[in-house]
């Protein structure tokens, strides 16, 4: 019995260890740096199941590159992906697969050289 209680500890220990931060490119926008910046505000949320960060960036053309390549660097790690274009707008997203749970992250860019760019999800897929 107690060879039993030994692996299921140790196999729960094991999937533990496994488990890992994300590590998304996009995340850097959520890192303070832009807390004072006039052009960009930052909404973060969580509750028991569910985190969610929005980032809205206004008539900031360099900021809004600097979040265009961070979105194309995590794009390879995609399970899922679309842009849309329609009438001028262009909305971009795409699925992250994190500890068995699925980030979403989609990023909407405005005509004045602004964007909203957000990443919800599971808590678990976080950590």
């Amino acid at each position: 019995m107690k060879k039993y209680i030994l692996i299921l500890a140790f196999t729960i220990y094991s999937i533990a260890a496994f488990a890992k931060a994300p590590n998304l490119h996009v995340e850097r926008m959520f890192d303070g740096s832009y807390n004072t910046n006039q052009s960009v505000s930052i909404n973060i949320s969580k509750n028991l199941d569910r985190y969610f960060r929005g980032c809205t960036v206004t008539n900031n053309k360099s900021i809004l590159d600097k979040v265009s390549k961070l979105f194309e660097k995590d794009l390879p790690r995609a399970t899922r992906s679309q842009d849309l274009i329609s009438n001028g707008s262009k909305f971009r997203s795409m699925v992250i697969l994190n500890n068995g749970e699925e980030i979403y992250i989609g990023l909407s860019y405005d005509e004045n050289n602004g964007c909203y760019l957000f990443i919800n999800g599971p808590q678990n897929a976080f950590k």
